[in-house]
């Protein structure tokens, strides 16, 4: 594969991939913690300390995985700038990256699910009109 399918086979992968589960449906950050949230949606103090230990959890997480993959990318922009391409070198790396890619949405996801299983699907249901609502999203 010549250098210049390649880097537009990593443009495409970059730009044109989604993220399995962006979770833009819930609020970002400690949303429980808002009056505007908790009140409507009855979050007691002991959901609250749950969210908490789920959005540290989930964060720290995320920070790692963020890192991770900002590094895959460093590494492979490298690669294609080198003068001497090692393609099978370079498409694995760009597979590492979208490995990284793959685990950041997966954990996303994830947190998502779990707050869902903490509110129940009613709350959770409630959450996403609210969040919506508050957000002016459509």
């Amino acid at each position: 594969m010549p250098m210049k399918s390649l880097k537009l086979l990593l443009l495409a992968v970059i730009l044109l991939v989604p993220s399995l589960a962006d979770a833009k449906d819930i609020p970002p950050g400690r949303w429980w913690r808002l009056p505007y949230f908790a009140e409507q949606l009855n979050i007691t103090d002991s959901e609250k300390m749950e969210l908490d230990r789920l959005f540290d959890f989930s964060r720290n997480r995320l920070i790692e995985l963020k890192k991770q993959l900002e590094q895959d990318k460093r590494d492979l922009t490298a690669m294609l700038e080198q003068k001497d391409l090692n393609e099978s070198v370079a498409l694995a790396q760009m597979k590492k990256l979208e490995n990284t890619r793959t685990v950041l949405a997966a954990t996303r996801f994830s947190y998502s699910l779990e707050v869902r299983k903490l509110l129940g699907h009613d709350r959770f249901q409630q959450l996403k009109t609210i969040y919506r609502n508050w957000h002016g999203i459509s």
